[in-house]
């Protein structure tokens, strides 16, 4: 149990005293003092001058705040004990600490850390773990000399040779309430593993496929493969009743073969180790919809023999993210509710290893790890950590930086000769060599708003490709040009910059609007969006923003008053299908020859709009993605209570998606 010290500023030498309190309360307890630190700060706490008790108590707030998640599981310590040996520590720092005992608990390991966590650092020599070999791929290497023009642009479209159709289990078994679509093994909220020759593939759940079929891609011969035939779901809910006491009259079946699961979500959770492919599932399809979404199983496919070895439920844990080990037989996986953590389990028993609870915040379920080198990589949200870990030690997760401002939160993260790739299923790859500074990379070619990518994003080495998919019908080569080299591409007639050209990027656009005031852009094609907060007046030029919202809502963010104009504004689309070009947050706005084209919406407006003004537009191919929901046809969702809207010389054309 680790010591949590509150202190708060004084107001006054009663208030100081009484802010003491807490910390006077816990010092004299001299109870589980666990790093010698702490045990320093609070000695000096305790003999200082009443008028320095408050520095001492802000020092030890601070380090508190570092070791707030400390783990509670070491065993206790008397204070007078940690303070005498801290003080030893000072007088005497070539005398080595007499190493702590280990812990009693059995998911832990006996053998106690060799290193402080503190000291650990992240690196990355070594490459991401484990590597994915390079293997001959005759049919990927003739189909890239003859249909990618990688020399000219950076994606290329794979179409193999069969359709996943063709291959896909045609019927529902014995025990699924309805027959779903096969390839919800690669849509539904699942991601997948890499061997160097297959691609391979499992999941469903919730209002998906139930069955538990495993398919793959052969890179060798372009195939798509069924390696699985769907077992029945024939147990009656006899497993997940044994396991997480889920009632019967729920439904939610498994197979009576007792190693085999049901299909459900894998998030980012598959690994694939020494040739079987693990995963931990959840969602699993009950009834006609419903979910039992909080029972996790641990399922083990062996790629050799094709078959499931092991389905095991996990308790207590919700797990949707994992990453390799250092340790061999072992993976770590990531807690994603209230209580972060992250946890070393050996794959054989699923017994817990090692436990770190210093993790600064909780974890969704689009989440990314990898391990590189001697660091877990974790992308959470827009944010990126890097955790360090040995086979001794887990380090503090240390904050890395930050992805893009263009990039949403599903996205697929990968190490390759010494940089990071980011892909977010657009027409850009972003790489980085310290996740801080990121070069964008964009000629138009690749694909749209792809989604449900869970980190299917792999490089195939012997062809210096990367492969990514988002399902059966969107499978996307792309080859990153070395650095220094760049396509030969020329810039529309009197445009400055385009951010789909390497080499002759757009400025910053956030930058450039960040202080208001009169703005006109350079005449460029912008794959960027900007947040407003200060009044604008804004002069487009006859500038393109295309294929970038912000925070998953539109191209600009509008925080206070605007004036834009000689503007055009495309492709934009979220994950809710409410996309729009301009989101009108404030209370005025008047637009003046814009174009917004091929976006899910316009102008959205909130009800504290007060005023739009539109005059010599054009709103054309906009409405909502029925893949999403149909019938969001708006060129302009004017939500204002009160407010007034003038619409002057405008035109609304070719409106998609109107009704169901």
């Amino acid at each position: 149990m680790a010591i949590f010290f509150i202190a708060y500023p004084a107001a006054g030498a009663e208030q100081a005293d009484a802010d003491q309190a807490p910390i006077a309360r816990l010092c004299q307890a001299g109870a589980s003092v666990q790093q010698t630190r702490m045990a320093q700060l609070c000695s000096q706490w305790q003999s200082a001058k009443t008028t320095d008790k408050a520095s001492w108590a802000a020092s030890i707030r601070a380090l508190d705040d570092r070791l707030k998640a400390f783990d509670d599981a070491l065993p206790p310590r008397d204070l007078a004990e940690a303070v005498a040996e801290a003080e030893a520590e000072v007088v005497t720092p070539s005398t080595p600490a007499p190493e702590p005992e280990p812990a009693a608990s059995s998911d832990r390991l006996q053998t106690p850390p060799a290193e402080a966590p503190h000291s650990l650092k992240p690196d990355f020599t070594g490459g991401e773990k484990p590597a994915v070999p390079a293997r001959d791929l005759p049919a990927l290497g003739r189909y890239i000399e003859e249909t990618c023009r990688f020399d000219e642009q950076l994606w290329c479209r794979l179409q193999p040779r069969n359709s996943f159709k063709s291959v896909a289990f045609p019927d529902a078994v014995p025990g699924e309430p309805f027959y779903r679509r096969a390839s919800d093994a690669i849509r539904a909220f699942n991601g997948g593993v890499f061997d160097g020759r297959r691609l391979y593939f499992f999941g469903g759940g919730h209002a998906a496929s139930y069955q538990n079929s495993v398919y793959a891609l052969d890179l060798q011969n372009l195939l798509w493969e069924r390696l699985y035939d769907p077992d029945p779901l024939d147990d009656g809910g006899a497993f997940l009743k044994a396991a997480f006491d889920i009632p019967l009259d729920k439904k939610c079946f498994f197979p009576k073969e007792g190693k085999a699961p049901a299909a459900g979500h894998t998030w980012g959770s598959p690994l694939l180790l020494d040739g079987l492919f693990h995963l931990w599932i959840s969602a699993w399809g009950c009834d006609d919809y419903g979910t039992a979404s909080d029972a996790y199983v641990h399922a083990i496919f062996d790629i050799e023999r094709r078959e499931w070895i092991a389905r095991r439920p996990v308790k207590d844990l919700s797990l949707n993210v994992s990453a390799a080990s250092p340790i061999d037989g072992r993976a770590f996986l990531f807690s994603i509710h209230r209580d972060p953590a992250l946890f070393e389990i050996d794959l054989k028993t699923d017994a817990i290893t090692r436990k770190s609870t210093r993790l600064k915040h909780n974890f969704g379920k689009h989440g990314i790890a990898i391990l590189v080198g001697n660091s877990i990589v974790l992308v959470n949200q827009d944010e990126i950590h890097a955790i360090p870990v040995t086979k001794d030690a887990i380090g503090d997760a240390i904050h890395m930086g930050t992805l893009p401002a263009t990039v949403e939160d599903d996205d697929a993260l990968r190490y390759v000769k010494g940089r990071f790739i980011l892909w977010a299923g657009g027409e850009n790859l972003y790489q980085s060599a310290d996740l801080k500074n990121w070069k964008t990379y964009g000629d138009g070619s690749g694909p749209r708003h792809l989604k449900s990518l869970f980190n299917k994003f792999f490089p195939v080495p012997a062809l210096d490709v990367l492969i990514g998919i988002s399902n059966e019908d969107e499978i996307w080569l792309a080859r990153i040009p070395d650095d220094g080299n760049t396509f030969s591409h020329d810039l529309p007639e009197g445009f400055r910059c385009s951010d789909y050209i390497a080499g002759k990027e757009c400025g910053n656009l956030q930058a450039m609007l960040a202080e208001g005031g009169s703005v006109t852009l350079p005449k460029g094609i912008y794959a960027q969006c900007a947040i407003i907060n200060k009044p604008l007046t804004l002069d487009g030029n006859g500038s393109i923003l295309q294929d970038t919202p912000c925070r998953s809502k539109a191209a600009l963010i509008l925080n206070a008053d605007a004036e834009i104009s000689h503007l055009t504004c495309r492709n934009i689309a979220v994950n809710d299908g409410n996309g729009a070009c301009i989101r009108q947050q404030t209370a005025h706005l008047s637009v003046d020859d814009v174009t917004f084209e091929n976006a899910q919406s316009g102008i959205l407006t909130d009800p504290k709009a007060q005023s739009l003004t539109v005059k010599n537009s054009l709103f054309q191919n906009l409405g909502g993605d029925c893949r999403i929901k149909c019938g969001r046809a708006h060129g302009i969702y004017f939500a204002a209570k009160g407010g007034t809207i003038t619409i002057l010389n405008s035109r609304f054309l070719k409106a998609r998606h109107q009704a169901i």
